[in-house]
């Protein structure tokens, strides 16, 4: 062979050997990722994980939110489920008799209680009720395709229900629970389209071609862990046989040895572009190429129901001024509001508060007509009508940034809870931060045992590499991108070797045939 193809080859050896590891966690984590439903009822102890998994003054989104329900009874919810206490924070007990099984089921994004006594709560997999004198939650019907519940609202007798696609609306005095879509119109003159974070998304998980992209994304899963080991063998093997005198141990080795050489090179080639476009579209979903596309739109073509491909995937709250008598609706591309109950088109404002393309995670409204507005860029103080945008806690005014910016601010806002007039916010990395009082409210052992690490959410920590961030801190965030460009490059390099290796045997063999 000629010098540059063992010059590929040696590339193409070394550093896929580097990478190798993560390639199979990748590729292991991705399609345990694809398949939330089936894992979601896995739970992993922390006691397992690194320290920084481990539960303290209610870290890790472990609460969202609170509610006072009755003279001392208080709901704090979020990722840890839900839990009865009291104003003084002195007792907790379970609220979630009636929850399936597994962490990932009982997250809570929403709480809402109604004027008779019941509660709702929204969750990644339905809306469950819990109806005044039960002594569990029972789910609601929704449609199989649209569980997903991130946002509750009542107005009076009336329940709203959001979910990433849709607006539903329930009476709640009716004795069954049951649900119409609101038809959500799109400004005037707006057309649909998909964020370049979002499409980079879709295209990497094989959301794009539905269930059948994301069995073909398994099967490139596959492939890479098939790769990585036929690729180990390969390498390893050579040098093992060399020290090896059974001759029946040697002739197996010399045959797992040609075997994985040959299939290698097979499944190499035909699985390449599909490794291309996994690995080009990984890159841009973590930092720092994530902040290239964070901004990026791609305008979608529709040729059905434009209303549902304008909103799907991207409803995450929904609140109701009752001042202003107007609801406001927060999605991934803004907040828009309606003045008429949802009847004509939802109009937009002028000026918006910084919000993390990780999403909105407080959306509340509070005193002088403002708005609280909280996610891993911080916590903002807003008034849309008068165009004012101050952080909540130094109130400084805050000027929207030109070009490519950070989607995490200086504290990552996960919840907040208003309790007797105390506010609790819930920092991702901190925990609780609050303003000054008497009642401190400190995370009980009970809650830190009993919430468990759900299997999704580890697999998620693998694919992204923050589960490597006690051992190398912030320098993580280049795993994901030094490993996405090496496969990029072996495979290329491995296609350039595959071809110029046809094309020297097509020779050999045309050499042969005229001697």
């Amino acid at each position: 062979m000629s010098s540059f193809y063992k010059t590929l080859q040696k590339y193409h050896k070394w550093l896929a050997l580097v990478f190798t590891i993560f390639f199979i966690l990748f590729a292991f984590s991705g399609i345990l990722m694809n398949h939330r439903n089936l894992i979601s009822s896995v739970d992993i102890n922390r006691k397992w994980l690194p320290k920084n998994y481990k539960l303290q003054n209610w870290n890790l989104a472990s609460a969202k939110g609170g509610q006072q329900v009755g003279g001392d009874s208080v709901f704090i919810y979020g990722g840890a489920g839900i839990w009865l206490t009291n104003k003084t924070f002195t007792s907790w007990k379970p609220f979630m008799e009636g929850f399936p099984k597994g962490s990932d089921r009982r997250k809570i994004f929403d709480f809402a209680k109604s004027a008779k006594g019941d509660f709702f709560a929204a969750t990644r997999f339905g809306l469950f009720e819990y109806s005044k004198g039960s002594n569990q939650w029972k789910i609601c019907s929704l449609p199989k395709d649209d569980q997903f519940v991130t946002g509750l609202e009542v107005v009076d007798s009336t329940l709203y229900l959001l979910t990433r696609d849709h607006l539903y609306v329930g009476n709640i005095d009716n004795k069954e629970l049951s649900f119409c879509k609101i038809e959500l119109i799109p400004p005037i003159g707006s057309k649909p389209s998909i964020t370049v974070f979002r499409l980079f998304w879709i295209i990497h998980s094989g959301e794009l071609l539905g269930v059948f992209g994301r069995l073909l994304v398994d099967l490139v899963g596959l492939t890479m862990i098939f790769l990585c080991i036929t690729g180990l063998i390969f390498f390893f093997f050579p040098k093992i046989i060399k020290r090896v005198k059974a001759k029946r141990r040697l002739s197996r080795m010399k045959r797992v040895t040609k075997f994985s050489y040959n299939w290698h090179l097979k499944i190499g080639i035909y699985a390449s572009l599909l490794l291309l476009i996994v690995s080009f579209t990984g890159i841009f979903l973590r930092p720092p190429f994530l902040l290239m596309v964070v901004n990026g739109h791609v305008n979608q073509y529709v040729s059905r129901n434009i209303n549902n491909v304008y909103w799907h995937d991207k409803l995450r709250d929904i609140k109701y001024d009752h001042g202003r008598k107007l609801f406001l609706v927060a999605t991934s591309d803004g907040i828009y509001y309606s003045k008429d109950c949802f009847s004509s088109s939802l109009m937009t404002f002028n000026s918006e508060p910084p919000i993390s393309v990780m999403g909105i995670n407080v959306f509340e409204v509070i005193d002088n007509g403002d708005y609280l507005i909280g996610s891993f860029s911080g916590a903002f103080r807003w008034n849309p009508f008068t165009g004012t945008v101050s952080n909540y806690f130094t109130k400084e005014p805050v000027i929207p940034k030109a070009g490519l910016s950070s989607p995490f601010g200086s504290s990552a806002i996960a919840g907040y809870a208003k309790i007797e007039n105390q506010e609790y916010f819930f920092d991702y990395d901190k925990g609780v931060i609050q303003s000054s009082g008497s009642n401190h409210l400190e995370m009980p052992r009970i809650i830190k045992d009993s919430f468990s690490f759900p299997l999704w959410n580890l697999a998620q920590e693998i694919h992204t590499c923050r589960i490597y961030s006690p051992l190398i801190s912030i320098f993580y965030i280049l795993i994901v991108p030094l490993a996405g460009i090496a496969m990029i490059f072996i495979t290329i390099t491995g296609a350039i070797m595959w071809f110029i290796k046809k094309r020297s045997r097509k020779t050999e063999a045309e050499v042969g045939s005229q001697n």
